[in-house]
């Protein structure tokens, strides 16, 4: 078993490294028709842009809808969504996505974007790069239009993070705060930049009887089957954490960001490893 946990561990190290950077751009040249998207990479296929509860537009080289909401809080069944799914046993890790922005004159003022990494619950993080007097980032990370202008603006950044998750991922746009639903909001020149790398089979190293992590998909807390002194490593193979724990303990890693991690610890005199996911 130590044989079988230092392959594990320099295999991980290997998939890590092997991480390929990707870059899918949304120019909207085709618009109205529908953008497939310009792909730079591999182990990886992206979606065209689609939106839901909108009405689209005739606008050319611009992913323009109208019928947004008024209110002061984004609709969950009005937004613009793309998808990137990587490849079977890789996993992706999306670093930023950039935009241009654009509304008409009663169009919606604020927009934000959401992932379905934690199911669209919050907004990702939000700057606005390079700065643009037009654009504003308000609590807690919406996008705000600070005057009434209706030319496309740059500059709108999100972070998703660097965290590495399995399976596709999607992005969704809302945008609210119109100053009426025939007003149209737009976004162009789309770039979302990142890594998909290879994904770790840890379970096949693992076996069932010496199984350490209880739940392997995380919010605040891992909860331990064994007594071991553990550490757990993420994505860029740095142990981020080390601790002793007890059969039936918890362990707060709510400060450790979303992604995925391998929790390794001696079980039984044995090296044991899981991934758990980090929600």
């Amino acid at each position: 078993m130590k044989k079988i946990f230092t392959i594990l561990s320099i295999a991980s190290l290997a998939i890590f490294s092997n991480a390929q950077t990707f870059t899918a751009t949304y120019d909207f040249t085709e618009a109205p028709a529908p953008d497939n998207g310009d792909l730079v990479g591999s182990n990886l296929t992206i979606s065209p842009f689609t939106a839901s509860g909108l009405e689209a537009t005739t606008t050319g080289n611009r992913f323009a809808w109208t019928n947004g909401t008024i209110a002061t809080a984004p609709d969950l069944t009005k937004y613009f969504q793309v998808t990137l799914t990587p490849s079977a046993t890789n996993t992706i890790s999306v670093a930023s996505i950039t935009f241009r922005s654009q509304r008409s004159g009663t169009g919606p003022r604020n927009y934000v974007v959401r992932s379905s990494v934690d199911n669209y619950a919050t907004n990702l993080a939000a700057s606005i790069s390079p700065a643009n007097a037009e654009l504003e980032v308000v609590p807690t990370n919406s996008f705000h239009f600070v005057n009434d202008i209706s030319l496309g603006q740059n500059g709108s950044t999100v972070s998703p993070g660097s965290s590495f998750t399995p399976g596709a991922v999607t992005f969704r746009i809302y945008f609210y705060g119109a100053e009426a639903t025939t007003g149209t909001f737009s976004v162009d020149d789309v770039v979302l930049t990142g890594t998909v790398a290879p994904g770790l089979a840890v379970a096949d190293f693992t076996k069932a009887n010496s199984t350490l992590v209880k739940n392997t998909s995380v919010n605040e807390s891992i909860a331990f089957a064994k007594t071991a002194d553990i550490q757990i490593i993420n994505a860029a193979g740095q142990v981020v954490k080390t601790a002793k724990v007890t059969e039936g303990s918890t362990l707060n890693v709510s400060s450790l960001a979303k992604g995925m991690y391998i929790v390794t610890g001696t079980v039984n005199g044995e090296k044991v490893s899981q991934k758990v996911i980090k929600n």
